[in-house]
């Protein structure tokens, strides 16, 4: 019998077992406790053989890799777990190393409590063996004692003598600041680490996306980019530059950067995630023809999944307009009937096109399910627009300036000094869209319709910061 095959028995041996206990009686009951029992015994005795074997493993590779002269020096050096247990000297040298031995088995099995209580018996006993210490510290933070791991991997940092693990452990505790939010203090470990290491690519990503996070969108390009060149198919890595250079964008339109080698074009070799990404991109700088080929394999690769239909639609509409666009934003309600985001787009196409009816209806559809939707409340708004009544696109407008959100409240403002600008009331359009400024990157047209309204009302000039370049 294969490996698999066994196990794959005894899963179905345990699951059986979960099945009948609901209904077994209480003499039945002591029968499948009993067989439990006896599963937990071979999972026992399992365990207890792969650590026998991983451990003969690990000396016969090191050994091999010495006889062959493939061990680093330092590795010799500092790193008292792989000394050959053959070795009498060894054997002296290091009388704890089986204890090691069972905790890095737990460790590679995510049994991480048990390789826990492993590490800090030989700590214990062994206080010097850094990389027993690494292991014990590394299942600290695995178990989620944060301040114990960081405790650990500070104390590693100052003191270990090998190179390698004082740069592991100040990338540790970056992570570990990282997760805290405390940006500045996590770029300094990562840099750390790095001034040690200059190779450790772990540390060259998590200092690019500890920039990002902490909103220096230059400095996470800056190192995203001579890790890519190395790392060209790290989708991750490709992701991370594709989020910096977006929020670049938002902070300056001006600003001029070339992608990486990998992200010059979108090709169906690149990951979902990153095609994703970078559509995202795409359509913030205006490239819709490149977001829409994204799109183009994303639906090829995920043809059940709506939001790819959707993302196609909506780039095809603004290259092509409703025509070409009107089938594939269907096909995304087909998939995903419940989004009203799609419903939406789908009647704002018919709005444009000006089949104002038709647009109706989806926006009412949606107020149907929920009256206080306010994508449907925006999409009647501009129809009664389009329709001339203004009185009913302003009595819908201020049903948002009672809401509770900032952002909600700004889109009423927004309306309301839109429709303003319809009925020429240059000043009361001014107020109402100089209240709707905090989310002027949300609504991009606000620069444009004040810059008109200043016009109208014989301003020579607007404020240089209300004018998008």
């Amino acid at each position: 019998m294969k490996i698999e095959d066994w196990f794959h028995t005894l899963r179905n041996k345990a699951q059986k077992i979960e099945e009948k206990w609901q209904g077994a009686s209480e003499q039945e009951r002591l029968q499948l406790a009993e067989q439990l029992f006896q599963l937990r015994q071979v999972s026992d005795t399992v365990v207890d053989l792969w650590l026998q074997f991983e451990e003969k493993l690990s000396n016969a590779i090191r050994n091999i890799k010495e006889m062959e002269g493939q061990l680093p020096a330092e590795e010799k050096k500092t790193d008292p777990s792989k000394v050959n247990k053959k070795s009498p000297k060894a054997i002296e040298t290091n009388p704890y190393e089986p204890i090691f031995r069972r905790g890095e088995g737990f460790y590679h099995l995510r049994m991480f409590q048990d390789a826990k209580k492993c590490f800090a018996e030989l700590v214990q006993k062994s206080p010097d063996w850094e990389s027993g210490r690494l292991y014990y510290a590394y299942s600290l933070l695995l178990c989620e004692e944060n301040d114990l791991a960081f405790r650990e991997f500070r104390l590693l940092g100052r003191t270990a003598s090998s190179p390698t693990v004082v740069a592991i452990s100040f990338n540790a505790i970056g992570c570990i600041l990282a997760e805290e939010e405390q940006w500045l203090e996590a770029a300094q470990a990562f840099k750390t680490s790095l001034e040690i290491k200059p190779e450790q690519e772990e540390a060259k990503y998590n200092l690019a996306l500890c920039y990002l996070r902490d909103g220096d969108a230059q400095e996470a390009l800056d190192e995203l980019e001579p890790y890519l060149e190395k790392n060209e198919h790290d989708w991750e890595a490709q992701m991370l530059w594709l989020r910096a250079a977006k929020l670049l964008h938002t902070m300056d339109e001006t600003v001029e950067w070339s992608p990486p080698k990998g992200l010059q074009l979108p090709t169906r070799d690149l990951d979902s995630d990153t095609l994703q990404e970078m559509a995202s991109l795409y359509e913030t700088v205006g490239n819709y023809h490149r977001a829409q080929i994204c799109y183009h394999f994303l639906t090829e690769r995920s043809p059940k999944e709506g939001w790819t239909w959707h993302g196609l639609a909506w780039n095809t509409w603004l290259i092509a307009g409703t025509k070409r666009a009107l089938t594939l934003v269907k096909k995304a309600i087909s998939l995903a009937p419940e989004n009203d985001d799609f419903l939406f787009s789908y009647g704002w196409m018919l709005l444009f096109d000006g089949r104002v009816e038709e647009a109706i209806k989806a926006f009412r559809i949606m107020l149907e399910k929920n009256r206080d939707n306010r994508l449907g409340q925006s999409g009647m708004i501009s129809a009664y627009e389009k329709l001339g009544d203004t009185q009913e696109a302003k009595r819908l407008a201020k049903y948002f300036l009672e809401d509770t959100e900032p952002y909600v409240r700004s889109l009423g403002y927004f309306h309301l000094g839109r429709i303003a600008v319809v009925e020429e009331n240059w000043r009361l359009a001014e107020q109402y869209l100089q209240r709707a400024l905090p989310f002027a990157e949300q609504f991009w047209e606000i620069p444009i319709y004040l810059q008109l309204c200043a016009s109208k009302l014989g301003q020579s000039e607007m404020k240089t910061e209300l004018v998008q370049p």
